[in-house]
């Protein structure tokens, strides 16, 4: 079975990720060919997708509206040698050039719907053509959490070709030890809160500034360490300086060794607000942490309450509580709860997709 993989590029970002891992996963089984279509070959990515020995075909697109059409028909012409395509985000050029082809077409809902930013002109005309693109008979939706399938139903296209699909992750990453030591020591005496995320949008960072600002005054022998980078940053660290908490809080920004980081946090917390999936939840756990969110969290909120629902938090009291909790008790590890992990893993996702792929042919 050939399969192809559309992305818009080979950035450092969530759907990027997955659709590596998935390819990975994908190029262990001897019934498959894969290939990865980008509308843009570039990205920080790249070096990392080059080495999946899988053939990676640069689109040429200057945008997902580029409608030139002898670089859509180049590229439905493509499509021609797949069985299936697996398309990972909508772009209007790729669309057309799936149609032409005449071959069946999987559209993973990654839950782009624009949360925690401030929606345009062009935000408002691909929703309307995305919608236009899933009532076609030819497309079959999966949806990477509960959460995105129901938003899908209420503003996208509710029917049968729509599946729910979790997604999965290799839960590999390494835990550089030297490293894990020189952190325990530089946090040294403190509970550690931590989280790890892109500073931007639904991620919603402030908010557990303002909740830790108000815990650590009753808890001053804590510590919140805050992995990640992104557009926000300024106006966290200015919301820092303004709660006085300066001597509390840790911005160790972007790094590459980020399970390493996790590995030494007493609680990791993700505040966000409408998270589409949230695979940094089943992270956290495969180092046997705990992980606190919001009950507004979105799709992150389903993976918690697989481990603790008492970590799914309805406000900042509870959150506080649930701090405490863990300040003064161990994170107890289940049995069921590795049959929990073991559901995310990338064999199971890849396994999923492998029987969506038979369903369409």
């Amino acid at each position: 079975m050939k399969v192809i993989h559309c992305i818009g590029s080979l950035g450092f970002g969530g759907i990027e990720r997955l659709v590596y891992d998935l390819v990975y996963q994908q190029n262990h089984r001897s019934d498959m060919e894969t290939a990865i279509g980008v509308c843009k070959l570039k990205g920080e990515f790249k070096n990392q997708f080059e080495k999946l020995n899988t053939q990676l075909i640069d689109f040429n697109l200057n945008s997902g509206f580029d409608l030139n059409p002898i670089k859509i028909l180049k590229i439905s012409r493509y499509f021609k040698s797949f069985d299936v395509l697996h398309l990972h985000g909508f772009y209007l050029s790729v669309a057309l050039a799936a149609f032409f082809s005449g071959k069946k077409i999987i559209y993973t809902e990654h839950g782009n719907f624009g949360f925690g930013r401030q929606i345009k002109m062009s935000d408002k005309l691909s929703f309307f053509l995305r919608k236009l693109f899933f009532k076609h008979p030819k497309v079959h939706i999966c949806c990477n959490s509960k959460f995105t399938k129901d938003y899908v139903e209420a503003n996208f296209y509710n029917g049968k070709r729509l599946k729910l699909v979790y997604n999965g992750s290799a839960l590999d990453n390494a835990v550089n030890e030297d490293l894990k030591l020189k952190l325990k020591q530089k946090y040294a005496n403190n509970l550690v809160v931590g989280t790890s995320s892109r500073l931007a949008g639904f991620k919603r960072v402030d908010r557990l500034i303002s909740v830790f600002s108000e815990y650590v005054r009753m808890n001053p022998k804590s510590l919140l360490v805050i992995v990640g980078d992104g557009v926000e940053r300024q106006r966290l660290e200015r919301q820092v300086t303004e709660l006085k908490i300066e001597a509390h809080v840790i911005f160790e920004g972007y790094q590459q060794e980020v399970a390493t980081y996790q590995s030494v946090f007493d609680a990791c917390v993700f505040p966000s607000i409408s998270e589409p999936f949230g695979l940094v939840a089943v992270e956290c756990f495969s180092k046997k942490k705990p992980v606190l969110v919001f009950k507004d969290g979105g799709g992150i909120t389903e993976i918690v309450n697989r481990f603790q629902p008492k970590d799914v938090c309805l406000d900042a009291k509870v959150m506080m509580d649930r701090l405490d909790y863990y300040k003064n008790n161990e994170f107890k590890w289940e049995n069921h709860f590795n049959q929990e992990l073991e559901f995310f893993s990338l064999e199971r996702m890849g396994q999923d997709y492998y029987n969506q792929y038979l369903e369409l042919n």
